[in-house]
């Protein structure tokens, strides 16, 4: 199960960025307790203050949930800077969740919104 995350988005107005995107897959660690809601899993807040830090750094592009997965859509320099901010992150590091770095290659830009609230 996963978690809250940030949305924003570009438009065709703003200058290429010079920084690459990495799409990060985040799913349930070794170390989840299926036994606890999510709010309560080791390093959760501390996750949920790593993303919003990642987002006024203006690291984060994108986030999302599916299913029992999370996305989340990083700026970064490198491959290896992409890990470093990922492996920051203290429910990492507990092993509440584990992640998959890929590059990802935009070949059709475009906006993400929030979704719209449940009626």
């Amino acid at each position: 199960m996963l978690l809250l995350l940030c949305l924003a988005g570009a438009t065709a107005a703003q200058p290429p960025s010079t920084e690459l995107l990495f799409a990060v897959e985040i799913r349930t660690g070794a170390a989840w307790d299926a036994a606890k809601p999510p709010g309560e899993q080791a390093n959760f807040r501390a996750h949920s203050q790593h993303l919003a830090r990642l987002r006024s750094e203006g690291r984060l592009a994108m986030g999302a949930r599916y299913g029992d997965k999370g996305l989340l859509v990083l700026k970064a320099a490198s491959a290896q800077e992409a890990r470093a901010l990922m492996d920051a992150d203290p429910s990492m590091q507990s092993r509440t969740f584990s992640y998959e770095l890929h590059e990802m290659r935009v070949f059709q830009p475009g906006w993400v919104g929030p979704a719209p609230a449940p009626s």
